[in-house]
């Protein structure tokens, strides 16, 4: 019987000369709801993660903090919430909160919002597909959606105000942190946003003078990131790729003839060379019809500020670097020997 329903029966039995009991058992009362303020709902340290489902009123999440150990009374905390008028600003989301935490505290917490974060790494080089798989494997929703979304969704693409049909390339690598109530359209557009606030004004203009649009930045930086390395190689590997272009010969990039083969995992072999796709670079000339993956900024920048170089070719040494070539005689030299040491 709560401290309220026992004033109750007092005065019911002992009427208005027991009003003595009142004041006492108000006091008591009061006294037990400072003490329920300022201490927390278990000694025992840890961190309690709960949903605050949408929809849940005041009464609901009391309930569900007592279950979890997190307030000693749920009828206390409610009151806490009437009393700070807080029952219409309770926000669902997933939240930790510590054992140590006063109810005051976690109150606090969730008319804030304060929900819990989920770090979330986008690797340079991920494709669309990639960033996907990540995002469902961190709980934040299905793959599926997200392709749909970035793939497949024309007017939520073409409201991001960029180019080509897609959002691949433009889904910037970098470490977030979403909640479980952000929605993948929420996510997409803050990984948007990361491409807009490195592609300054800056660049933008060093692409004009280059005769280049955002887009076809985007896409060399995208082979150059499955390309490379070394990231002392990335303006060099972006130098040969512009001599080739100058000479109308074809870019002959391995990572573009497999880009459209759906859960490729490798090697590339002489059939994917040969296979017609408009992103083979190697059937090709010229590049790709659109970015084969979300570079990263070293690549974008080694696109807008290459190195003045004379190759015209460059081949794996089995460790990272390349060996880079002027004539096809040298090139062939430096397959062979990267064959000799593959085996």
């Amino acid at each position: 019987m709560s401290g309220w329903k026992k004033v109750a029966v007092m005065i019911f039995y002992f009427g208005a000369s027991a009003a003595w009991f009142v004041v006492l058992a108000g006091i008591i009362y009061a006294f037990q709801f400072w003490l329920f303020l300022h201490l927390p709902g278990s000694n025992t340290p840890q961190v309690q993660e709960l949903s605050v489902s949408p929809g849940m009123g005041a009464a609901s999440i009391s309930r569900l903090l007592e279950s979890k150990g997190l307030v000693s009374d749920a009828e206390k905390f409610y009151l806490l919430c009437r009393l700070k008028k807080s029952g219409q600003e309770l926000k669902a989301g997933e939240y930790a909160f510590s054992s140590f935490a006063t109810p005051t505290q976690i109150l606090d917490q969730i008319v804030a919002g304060k929900v819990l974060l989920h770090r979330v790494t986008i690797p340079e080089g991920s494709t669309l597909a990639n960033v996907a798989e990540i995002i469902e494997q961190a709980g934040l929703g299905p793959a599926a959606e997200f392709i749909r979304l970035t793939t497949q969704d024309k007017d939520f693409i073409h409201s991001m105000d960029l180019p080509g049909d897609t959002l691949e390339g433009y889904l910037f690598p970098e470490t977030y942190y979403f909640s479980k109530t952000n929605s993948a359209k929420t996510i997409i557009k803050s990984m948007v946003y990361q491409f807009k606030r490195h592609f300054s004004k800056e660049w933008k203009e060093r692409a004009k003078e280059q005769s280049l649009t955002v887009q076809e930045v985007v896409i060399m930086a995208s082979m150059i990131e499955k390309e490379a390395v070394v990231d002392s190689e990335r303006p060099v590997i972006a130098g040969v790729f512009f001599n080739r272009l100058k000479l109308n010969m074809p870019l002959q990039s391995d990572p573009t003839a497999v880009y459209d083969l759906q859960n490729f995992s490798g090697p590339i072999t002489k059939e994917h060379l040969q296979r017609q796709s408009p992103y083979n670079t190697y059937q090709k000339k010229g590049l790709p019809i659109g970015p084969i993956c979300n570079p990263g900024a070293k690549s974008l920048r080694a696109v807008l500020y290459p190195q003045d170089v004379p190759y015209l070719y460059f081949v794996s040494n089995n460790d990272g670097t390349h060996r880079f070539s002027t004539t096809l005689e040298e090139h062939h030299r430096a397959v062979s020997l990267y064959r000799q040491n593959k085996n």
